[in-house]
């Protein structure tokens, strides 16, 4: 049986957001040094362009003819594996914004990171836990055992909640594990279930791998994406949230009127099959309002779980973390 791991998996998120810049990629040299007109980009994911509502956007020129009036002559773009080293680059000053989950921003915020949330890209994000072929088939099952996840991720978040419910924080490991690293895990039974994130949980799925529970079966657990943006960049461009919205605005109507072409766009960027992508991104999740009322009281959810069980301490008003129409340009 796998000794009980409230301390360890505390830890994993507590490291999230550790400002360790000697370990940051070299985003100045690989993606352009900062400069005047430059605003630097960082998402997360494997792919070699952003995707979602602002990656259609970038594609089609949209949020760069929102960004031109306020003197951005390009958008560099840089990927992360995860939201804690998204978190690293912030705070080491090499990113102006940041799309990533809702977990890892909470918990940077928690901490003091000074920035700012702009809006959401994504609501309602799935996370589908899988087991290996002829592994568990429940929740229950995975007493004494070991389960895989991104640290700090909005799926970390997800697999505690879920073991919180099912009373198991106390007996099931929490192995910090890339989605990268799952597949082979699964095969080599090396941990009897793994947490996937978007793409990543339909493709294993399709290899036959089972999948024994799922964050919309728990809708306070579903994750957001979110944007964040510095607020020494704001201070110098206070009209950016909005123009960023006007350009997600205009993308979703494309998207929604083309799905095939958008769809196809998302597979190629990201690398993912084209089912998989149409599994884990349905355009309901995409929100028109730079501040939905689902995604908020999501964020909540974060917060009140994060605070409950100490993986924070600070908590802070939304109020004060959002970007109000009255700080910019009315959008």
């Amino acid at each position: 049986m796998a000794a009980p791991v409230d301390t360890g998996r505390r830890r994993l998120l507590r490291g999230a957001v550790a400002a360790t810049a000697a370990t940051l990629p070299l985003f100045s040299i690989a993606q352009g040094a900062p400069g005047a007109g430059v605003l630097r980009l960082g998402y997360i994911g494997p792919g070699k362009k952003p995707a979602a509502a602002t990656g259609w956007a970038l594609r089609q020129g949209l949020l760069q003819r929102e960004l031109a009036p306020l003197g951005f002559k390009e958008v560099v773009t840089r990927n992360f594996p995860n939201g804690p080293d998204l978190n690293e680059a912030f705070i080491s000053g090499v990113l102006d914004v940041g799309i990533y989950g809702d977990t890892p921003a909470v918990v940077a915020r928690s901490r003091g990171l000074d920035a700012r949330l702009i809006g959401f890209d994504t609501v309602g994000m799935n996370v589908w836990l899988l087991t290996p072929r002829d592994g568990v088939h429940s929740v229950r099952e995975l007493e004494g055992q070991a389960i895989g996840v991104a640290r700090g991720s909005y799926m970390h978040r997800y697999v505690l909640g879920l073991l919180k419910e099912h009373g198991l924080q106390k007996s099931v490991k929490v192995i910090h594990m890339f989605p990268r690293d799952g597949e082979a895990a699964l095969d080599q039974r090396s941990i009897a279930a793994f947490a996937a994130q978007i793409d990543v949980g339909p493709l294993l799925a399709s290899r036959g791998y089972p999948v024994i529970d799922e964050a919309d079966r728990h809708p306070t657990l579903r994750g957001t994406s979110v944007i964040v943006a510095s607020s020494k960049l704001l201070a110098t461009a206070a009209g950016l949230p909005a123009a960023w919205t006007r350009a997600r605005r205009a993308a979703i109507a494309e998207m929604r009127a083309d799905s095939a072409a958008y769809y196809a766009f998302h597979a190629e960027v990201s690398g993912f099959p084209l089912e998989a992508v149409k599994a884990s991104h349905p355009l309901s999740q995409y929100p028109e309002a730079a501040y939905p009322a689902e995604g908020l009281g999501l964020i909540e959810e974060v917060k009140k779980f994060l605070l409950a069980e100490k993986l924070v301490t600070q908590d802070f008003a939304l109020g004060q973390w959002q970007w109000a129409p009255r700080e910019g340009t009315e959008g």
